[in-house]
C-alpha cells in the first residue's frame, strides 16, 4: 500500500512543522504555564494533537485501504521473493 500524500501531510508534516515552529519560538521564552516552562507545556500539549492528526489522516484516507500483502504465505507468514 502506497500512502497518499494528503494522508502523510496531515499525519506527519503539519504536526512536525507546528512542533518545530513552537519549539523555536518558545525555546528562549522565560514564560511559564502553571510553573512549567512554556516550551515544555507546548510540547506536552502537542502529544494529543499529533495523535488526533494521525487519527484524522487514517479516518479520511486510509480507513478503507487494503492492508493485506499479496506476497505473504498465509500458512507460514513469510514473504516470498
Amino acid at each position: 500500500m502506497i500512502p497518499r500524500m494528503a494522508s502523510v501531510t496531515i499525519a506527519l508534516i503539519v504536526p512536525g512543522i507546528l512542533l518545530i515552529t513552537g519549539i523555536l519560538l518558545l525555546g528562549s521564552s522565560p514564560a511559564k504555564f502553571l510553573g512549567i516552562p512554556a516550551v515544555l507545556a507546548f510540547m506536552f500539549a502537542m502529544f494529543p494533537f499529533m495523535s488526533l492528526a494521525m487519527w484524522i489522516s487514517w479516518r479520511l484516507f486510509d480507513k478503507d485501504a487494503d492492508y493485506q500483502l499479496d506476497d505473504v504465505d498465509e500458512q507460514t507468514g513469510e514473504m516470498h521473493s
